[in-house]
């Protein structure tokens, strides 16, 4: 094996399908074969990330990094190919939409216990269901289209939907989809100490919450042959550098780290693994129909913004060339990108201040939350705007209210860092009413027309054109102005490499330790 290998391919998109998965297609998404399960049937593999699980409660779970700690203690209905980004099943073996995308059926696999040996059967994970549907907390926002959710038989369940809802299957992978043990959800514990259906169980004694998690290999999993670790400890460090000399230490085995301290790995120690899109910079203009910033509904305003951002300067100087410039938000490597939009909006202040001078409102000032994610960029951005004629008032969030800024109401933009979904989910969230990247609930006449249209297909493949469709809709509107596509190195000890999907989840089986 080469001393340096790296894992840069892009593959495709998590794609979302209605047609009944089979089952086959789950062991080629764990990460691994038996026989390397057994090579490392003792191995212990210690992994470092920015931000841990805000709790272990699955009615309160966040996506991100810390999915790396509850994804090892619940299982989820369905998980992606590690290879390819497809949805495969995972605690279900199948799934199947009917005709109109109202009803989707789980089946279940057969055999799957909770770590107190209790059998996962549909009643189980129908309550379990129920109760984060029922409970305020992150993933009930992923219910909304749920009218019920009712036990079939033993391992078969269903999902009524008031209308189809293309984006909830994929969240069937992330927090949504999670199992939890129903009898002991509303114990006080269970944020901290939870029963789980996944292939881990947390060494309480061991762990320090909200510092380092230790998780123990549960022998009895129904996937255990297909985890490679016999013990998986997660520590959160904020800090990019004490991540990086805590790998250089010898005292994780990998971490994600920037890319400009790369050169300084030892070639014969670490594999480098990196994701060429992994979240995306935006300027989202929440206020696109104007009802306090008449500006922005013009839509001149809007593309003169962004004609003024010079993406390639922000990823070489502000990202460290750890980026891609873009104009779009959709995951490059899924199949609602379109390379053509990128010529839409060239690195042209002269013109963006035309359009500005053409809509007549020259001089124009827009407030901003200023919060720890935009602190790198608010000089560029401000620069941009006097560039054609406008500005930037930058209002001081603290870091408790950055989320709720963006929903309050009281802005007309945002600076987002937005990692990705599939795509249903991402174009439901940033352009369709109530999605979370469209809080002031705009739409226009193309967006209803085009939605409507993906609300009516329930296979994926069909509705692609539809999406594709918004994607340059939103873009020629530009009804928000991204920026670049920010990438994300993994570096590993022993050959181990990471997954290069952007949006896939974080969890063990992101990882192959496959030599």
């Amino acid at each position: 094996m080469d001393a340096v290998r790296r894992n840069t391919g892009r593959a495709k998109a998590p794609a979302v399908t209605a047609a009944l998965a089979v089952a086959a297609l789950t062991l080629s998404a764990c990460g691994g074969t038996p026989e390397a399960a057994e090579s490392n049937e003792n191995r212990e593999f210690t992994i470092a990330t920015q931000s841990g699980p805000n709790s272990l409660d699955p009615a309160q779970l966040n996506d991100g990094q810390g999915m790396f700690v509850w994804s090892g203690l619940f299982d989820t209905l369905l998980t992606q190919d590690s290879e390819t980004g497809e949805l495969v099943p995972h605690a279900a073996e199948s799934w199947e939409y009917n005709e109109d995308g109202t009803v989707l059926t789980f089946v279940l696999r057969e055999g799957m216990t909770y770590s107190d040996d209790s059998p996962v059967d549909a009643d189980s994970v129908v309550a379990a269901m129920q109760r984060t549907m029922e409970t305020p907390g992150p993933p009930a926002g992923k219910f909304s289209q749920v009218s019920e959710i009712v036990a079939v038989d033993d391992l078969t369940f269903e999902v009524h939907f008031e209308s189809f809802d293309p984006a909830f299957i994929s969240q069937m992978s992330l927090s949504a989809g999670v199992i939890g043990h129903p009898e002991s959800l509303e114990d006080e514990g269970t944020a901290t100490n939870p029963i789980g259906s996944g292939p881990f169980e947390l060494d309480v004694q061991s762990t320090e919450f909200g510092d380092s998690y230790v998780m123990r290999k549960r022998e009895d999993h129904w996937n255990a042959e297909n985890i490679p670790v016999s013990t998986f400890t997660v520590n959160v460090m904020p800090d990019s550098t004490a991540r990086f000399n805590a790998l250089q230490a010898g005292q994780i085995d990998a971490t994600n780290v920037e890319s400009r301290l790369v050169p300084q790995l030892d070639e014969d120690t670490f594999t480098i693994s990196s994701i060429e899109a992994h979240t995306v910079f935006t300027l989202n203009f929440l206020d696109r129909a104007g009802e306090e910033y008449p500006a922005l509904a013009d839509e001149r305003v809007r593309q003169a913004v962004n004609h003024a951002i010079d993406r390639e300067a922000v990823v070489d100087n502000l990202l460290f060339g750890s980026g891609v410039p873009s104009a779009q938000i959709f995951n490059p490597s899924g199949e609602v990108y379109d390379p053509e939009l990128e010529d839409i909006y060239d690195y042209d202040p002269e013109r963006g201040r035309e359009l500005v001078e053409e809509s007549g409102y020259e001089g124009e000032s827009f407030p901003i939350p200023s919060t720890y994610l935009t602190s790198t960029f608010e000089s560029m951005l401000s620069q941009a705007f006097q560039d054609v004629g406008l500005q930037l008032e930058w209002v001081s969030v603290p870091p408790q209210q950055v989320q709720s800024a963006l929903s309050s109401g009281q802005y007309p933009l945002y600076f987002q860092v937005a990692g990705f979904g599939s795509e249903p989910s991402d174009a439901l969230s940033h352009f369709a009413p109530g999605g979370f990247s469209n809080p002031q609930n705009y739409t226009d006449d193309v967006l209803d027309e085009l939605f409507e249209q993906v609300h009516s297909t329930v296979e994926y493949e069909d509705a692609v054109p539809y999406y594709r469709d918004i994607n340059r809709h939103a873009v020629e509107q530009a009804l928000e102005a991204p920026i670049a596509f920010g990438s994300q190195t993994w570096a590993s000890r022993d050959g181990v490499t990471h997954t290069d999907i952007g949006g896939y989840p974080s969890s063990i089986l992101a990882f192959d330790f496959e030599d």
